[in-house]
């Protein structure tokens, strides 16, 4: 592998880490040539990013995104617009990193930039979700944005100084982030529909669905259920998070049958549901995007349940899982 051209050898760390930060990740390339500890060229054409005008463009974007990023909701404005910009980033950085390879290699590797760039960037902006979700703290945010560029100039450094160190790190990396992409992924794109559930929320009233209302999938996992009589269904669509029995976050629904309320989800193309009887309560806080139930168990594990603004008012959650 270490006879493999140096643009190849980079071509993950640098995805990976424009994924994670790219403007951070084009400054630090831009810049380098700059610096007293890189003398050479760039691989390929990277020195395309050695102007003026390019690092003035992206240092200001680099710090509109890390304003931004203090912000839950702000935050997820720019990240969702990011889960466009940011493959097509990566792709433009695999073409001018892969400048002169043959057109195979060319066109792949800068297919697989732009693939890598989006899941570091779903990934990343999944699990900050779940952080604010869980507890928006404006410290552990700022720790972590901290992090993940001090994460992102280190990737950078070994990628310019020890090419085939830093691929073997970023395949490790890569192997650590798609273990819990899924969950991550999923949190994101219920934190994009908790967005437009507030766009709409006042064109209706807070208010359970139906039964007629239910997707025909959470009626047939209830079907056996004696407690659910026909009609006597209502729900809504919730986010969940650290759920015993589910994947770390999941989507789905909570169901009133006329007993505990259970939690419906489809998971790995099986459908899957928990009883919420025997998790105790602790309350229903109201935030910008989001109606938030705390539960915890016995053991004093503490889960989430996420509803968005057009699902049933605070007043309603409190009746049904504070009873008693």
């Amino acid at each position: 592998m270490a006879e493999l051209p140096t643009e190849l050898l980079i071509l993950l760390p640098l995805a990976l880490a424009a994924g994670v930060d790219l403007y951070l990740t084009l400054l630090v390339l831009g810049a380098a040539p700059t610096t007293p500890w890189w003398s050479g060229p760039l691989p390929g054409a990277l020195a395309d990013l050695d102007s003026l005008g390019v690092l003035i463009m992206v240092g200001s974007f680099y710090l509109l995104e890390f304003i931004a990023e203090r912000t839950p909701p702000v935050a997820l404005a720019w990240n969702t617009f990011h889960a466009v910009i940011r493959p097509v980033a990566g792709i433009l950085l695999g073409l001018l990193l892969l400048d002169g390879q043959p057109t195979a290699v060319h066109a792949g590797g800068a297919l697989l930039a732009g693939a890598v760039a989006s899941l570091a960037h779903a990934a990343r902006s999944g699990r900050a979700i779940i952080r604010w979700l869980d507890s928006a703290s404006a410290r552990q945010g700022l720790l972590v944005s901290l992090f993940e560029d001090a994460l992102v100039l280190g990737t950078i450094t070994l990628a310019l100084d020890r090419p085939l160190w830093a691929l073997y790190g970023s395949l490790a990396a890569l192997l650590l982030v798609s273990l819990g992409a899924a969950s991550d992924v999923r949190a994101f794109f219920f934190a994009v529909r908790l967005a437009i559930d507030l766009l709409f929320e006042s064109l209706g009233q807070h208010r359970w669905r139906g039964s007629e209302e239910l997707p025909a999938w959470v009626r047939e996992a209830l079907e056996g259920d004696i407690l659910a009589p026909g009609g006597g269904l209502r729900g809504s669509p919730v986010g969940a998070h650290g759920l015993p029995g589910a994947p770390r976050f999941a989507t789905g629904w909570i169901v009133i049958r006329g007993g505990s309320p259970v939690f419906v989800f489809r998971w790995r193309s099986a459908l899957g549901s928990i009883d919420l009887g025997s998790l105790r309560a602790d309350d229903v806080v109201e935030a910008s995007l989001f109606r938030r139930v705390k539960l915890q168990t016995a053991a004093g594990t503490a889960s989430y349940i996420f509803f968005g603004l057009s699902g049933p008012s605070r007043e309603a959650l409190r009746a049904e899982f504070l009873v008693g």
